[in-house]
């Protein structure tokens, strides 16, 4: 059923452009020849254009030239010659070539003035003295720190650095280098070996903490480096090997 519809379609197709064709056909043979049969309005045939009517001219300003009338010259022009130029010279001069100069251009070498270096210097470099460190007649030695069942900082005064104790020497304890709160006792007291001292800072019980210790005149002047006599306490237990609740400073008279 499809395949008919579709032939159908084709020969419509084929009959449209045919009929297409013959149309454009007739058209041009209409705009060929109007007067074909096929030209429903064909233009008249026996229409003629009017001819144009030719004027004679008879007369000019109402006087009539004779049949015959030959225009006759009243004056007849004489030819003039023109002289012709003749030439003076016929040689053609030379002309000879100025020479042009090359200027010859001479390089200015700029004079130089030598430059004078300045001289060098040799820079020694200043080596800072340093500042002496204050003499002080006792010498701090840090023993040893141990554990104990209190807090305690504990030591011996010696006259020399060959032995013998110094008792009545005081050696003060401090919360800052040379200073802060500060503690004295005396070598050799009363009750004491001599040349021993001792500074009980909590018993029983630990005490941890910064501590400094330095030998000092009657007026509190330090006798020995405070900073050197830095001992730091803890809470550490008895197996620590970093464990400091006694600690043990001697000095040594220089």
């Amino acid at each position: 059923m499809e395949t008919g519809q579709r032939d159908i379609f084709q020969i419509l197709t084929v009959l449209t452009i045919v009929l297409i064709a013959v149309m454009c056909m007739g058209m041009l043979l209409i705009f060929i020849n109007p007067q074909i049969a096929l030209n429903p309005a064909k233009p008249p045939s026996g229409a003629r254009v009017a001819a144009v009517p030719t004027l004679a001219a008879t007369s000019v300003s109402g006087f009539a030239l004779p049949p015959t009338w030959t225009p006759t010259p009243t004056l007849t022009p004489t030819p003039t010659e023109t002289p012709t130029p003749t030439p003076t010279s016929t040689s053609t001069p030379t002309i000879t070539p100025t020479p042009t100069e090359t200027p010859t251009v001479t390089p200015t070498v700029p004079s130089r003035t030598p430059t004078r270096r300045p001289p060098t210097r040799t820079f020694t470099p200043a080596i800072p003295t340093a500042a002496p460190a204050p003499a002080y007649p006792y010498r701090t030695q840090f023993q040893s720190c141990k554990h104990s069942g209190a807090t305690f900082i504990e030591g011996t005064v010696y006259s020399s650095a060959g032995g013998g104790f110094e008792s009545g020497v005081r050696v003060a304890m401090g919360s800052a280098p040379g200073g802060g709160d500060i503690y004295y006792v005396t070598s050799g007291a009363s009750g004491k070996s001599p040349g021993y001292f001792i500074h009980v800072i909590r018993s029983p019980g630990s005490a941890p903490g910064n501590y400094f210790m330095w030998v000092a005149d009657g007026a509190g002047k330090p006798l020995s480096d405070p900073n050197a006599g830095r001992v730091t306490t803890n809470a550490l237990g008895p197996n620590d090997a970093n464990v400091c609740w006694n600690a043990v400073v001697d000095f040594v008279k220089r």
